[in-house]
């Protein structure tokens, strides 16, 4: 190659968003190192994917035979290996590649592979393709996570060999700092989970990049520049400590051998020869990627102690096996009604928009973005006794008790609450466990209704108004259901949804049941917007408590995302401590502390 074209592409490769760091260093290979010389180019060699008949896909990027020339940021390129046991010339795969960046992520069947696009001549995403060559691929669609963006230039992936899981990194909605490490997990043909952040145990303020996650789905390995070593970017692994994946071993450094003085780009292990690691360095190169094999470092994997499997009621304090309170169902804590507040927070609302630019990056990120979670399936009942979000008014045994017989009838209309107006509504019928058992529309003025079998609460709903659910035995005593408009700066608390203690685990079938009223709200009312804002008592680690406040907001976004709202649709708050409504010197003050509120932005 000519001496001027390769400084141009030096200087065109020092100057570009994806390439985020460079050194040049003199080759020192050491015992059982090799390098793919044939695969290697002069330009700049990254995320390397073997297939199960051991081809080697990657992204090469500003090289001049990509699809978009010596500027475009990466296309993916293809080797094998000859007769000798040794990898061939890379060559490019036209049919998938774009003029953008484009990124191979991984096989979920010998005949089918993942790729990552920008966003030039395909949407931005990731696509399914399907062989139809050695080096031919059709494609087919692009997978559906509920809600994906990628805010910046820079992108990685893979996909786990089960098929079942992506483990990716980007800059998007509940970054910590720059680009964070997210994992997605497939829920049907083309549609996966909104990405979902693993938290601050391995994401730092800076980059955490190129996720590898081991087979047995233990250890994560990436490579990062935000744990403390200021000599750009190492690899690091990381042992997972429980089935969150939020919950993380502190991330150790994988031996100098493997992380140099030059930029460590990615780790991952041969799976056709476990005892075989692939390492993108440029340790040997003007500043760009090239691919080293050599031997698996063997890490020593910590014990991992189980969990305390201990029993709390609300307020946190530890229940007797014997005492009452240990057997109740977790379906059946709550049946309170929903406690409705139409002060206008426009001043609130302010104030945030204009404290956003002046917070650290971690922090805004946590109280004014979005975090994606894993959704939480309907028919999973955790065990144990949930937290409360706010005290219930009612006692559940006396409400069970006195669940009113079969064919008595209820007296129902309803008000707007600021006018005394008679407004249409719609009254749903449901059992203890918040399970719909019948349904009456298009009701306006007073009516007599028939309760349903098993009917102990109903949620009266109108079009733009908040929703209110009230225990029919309450109901008897006043036939007038006053309704508060939906207008901007209204908040509702919502009373019935559940977590288990100290995390962001949605409780019960009888949470998910009221969230699905707040789906149906959003759907009934399509051109409103929310905000979630996520409150705790102030209890233990003001920082802890805020990014668990975040995290229940976020996990009720989810699920309202999975069920068919729009991302866009709802924003988060994470307050920790900061707002109480109580005292929280009390047991009952701390208990109405802890909640979530749903605010009418639009």
């Amino acid at each position: 190659m000519k001496v001027t074209e390769k400084l141009k592409s030096t200087i065109l490769k020092a100057s570009t968003v994806p390439v985020l760091a460079f050194c040049a260093f003199t080759p020192s290979f050491g015992q059982g190192i090799y390098a793919l010389k044939q695969v290697n180019t002069p330009y700049d060699e990254q995320q390397p994917v073997l297939s199960s008949r051991e081809e080697l896909f990657l992204s090469v990027a500003f090289h001049p035979d990509n699809t978009g020339g010596s500027r475009d940021y990466g296309d993916v390129w293809y080797s094998k290996k000859d007769d000798f046991n040794q990898w061939q010339e890379a060559k490019p795969v036209a049919s998938l590649s774009t003029t953008g960046y484009d990124l191979f992520i991984g096989f979920p069947d010998d005949n089918t592979a993942l790729v990552y696009h920008d966003g030039k001549k395909k949407p931005h995403g990731i696509h399914l393709y399907r062989r139809t060559g050695e080096t031919d691929w059709k494609y087919e669609y692009q997978l559906d996570f509920g809600s994906f963006k990628n805010n910046g230039k820079t992108f990685s992936a893979r996909l786990h060999p089960s098929g079942e899981i992506l483990i990716m990194s980007m800059n998007t909605y509940g970054t910590f700092g720059n680009e964070d490490i997210y994992v997605s997990f497939k829920q049907s043909e083309g549609k996966w989970s909104v990405p979902k952040n693993i938290g601050a145990d391995v994401n730092s303020y800076e980059q955490e990049m190129t996720p590898f996650l081991s087979d047995d789905k233990q250890v994560l390995y990436f490579s990062s520049n935000g744990h403390g070593t200021g000599e750009g970017r190492d690899i690091y692994y990381s042992q997972r400590i429980d089935d969150s994946w939020e919950r993380w071993t502190a991330p150790k450094m994988l031996k100098d051998d493997i992380n140099s003085r030059g930029v460590e780009l990615s780790y991952f292990i041969d799976p056709n020869s476990p005892y075989t690691a692939f390492v993108t360095t440029t340790q040997n190169s003007e500043g760009y990627g090239d691919i080293l094999m050599r031997r698996k470092e063997e890490i020593v994997l910590e014990e991992i102690a189980p969990a305390a499997n201990e029993r709390f009621l609300a307020a946190s304090f530890p229940v007797s096996e014997n005492s009452p309170a240990s057997e109740a169902n977790t379906a059946e804590v709550n049946l309170g009604t929903s406690i409705a507040s139409s002060a206008p927070k426009e001043a609130a609302i302010a104030e945030e928009e204009s404290n956003a630019t002046s917070m650290p990056a971690k922090e805004q990120a946590q109280v004014a973005e979005e975090v994606p979670a894993e959704p939480v399936e309907p028919q999973k009942v955790k065990e144990g006794l949930a937290e409360k979000s706010v005290i219930s008014p009612v006692d559940e045994k006396e409400a069970i008790a006195e669940t009113p017989l079969l064919n008595s009838k209820i007296k129902v209309s309803a008000l707007d609450k600021n006018t005394n107006a008679e407004i249409p509504f719609k009254v749903t019928f449901k059992n203890a466990n918040g399970d719909k058992v019948g349904v009456e529309e298009g009701l306006k003025g007073a009516h007599e209704l028939p309760l349903r079998e098993r009917a102990i609460k109903v949620t009266i709903s109108s079009e733009n108004y908040l929703p209110e659910t009230i225990l029919v035995n309450d109901l008897r005593e006043k036939e007038l259901v006053m309704l508060t408009p939906a207008d901007k700066g209204t908040s509702l608390v919502l009373q019935e949804v559940l977590f288990m203690k100290g995390t962001a685990d949605l409780a019960d079938q009888n949470s998910l049941t009221y969230i699905d009223q707040l789906v149906d709200f959003m759907k009934e009312n399509p051109s409103k917007k929310i905000r979630l804002e996520g409150h705790t008592d102030n209890v233990g680690n003001a920082a802890l408590n805020k990014q668990l406040s975040m995290e229940r907001a976020s996990a009720i976004r989810d699920y309202m995302v999975d069920h068919g709202i729009q991302f866009e649709r709802i924003m988060l708050r994470g307050m920790g401590g900061s707002e109480p409504i109580a005292d929280n010197g009390s047991t009952e003050g701390r208990e109405k502390n802890r909640r979530v509120e749903m605010v009418i932005l639009d």
